[in-house]
């Protein structure tokens, strides 16, 4: 693997996380600024799949569904 495509893939996983990485062009005096800002921003919020969520409400939907429907020899079975 290259290191090009090494660092592909840990800008994938870091975008996954969260996190995007910024090069920025600052005078020499104000470098430690610049870095004692980005230290003090809060770590980004936990990612949430939105396909998970959906995934929630058509669990939600589908029991509902099971729980008022009259019992049948397949009620084990989840359909989606």
């Amino acid at each position: 693997m290259t290191p090009t495509e090494r660092k592909r893939l840990q800008r994938r996983r870091d975008r996954a996380a969260g996190w995007v990485e910024v090069n920025v062009r600052v005078a020499s005096e104000k470098s430690e600024e610049v870095r004692a800002f980005a230290a003090s921003l809060p770590p980004p919020a936990p990612p949430t799949d939105p396909r998970q969520l959906d995934l929630l409400g058509a669990l939600d939907r589908q029991l509902s569904r099971s729980a008022s429907a009259p019992e049948n020899p397949a009620q084990g079975a989840l359909r989606l």
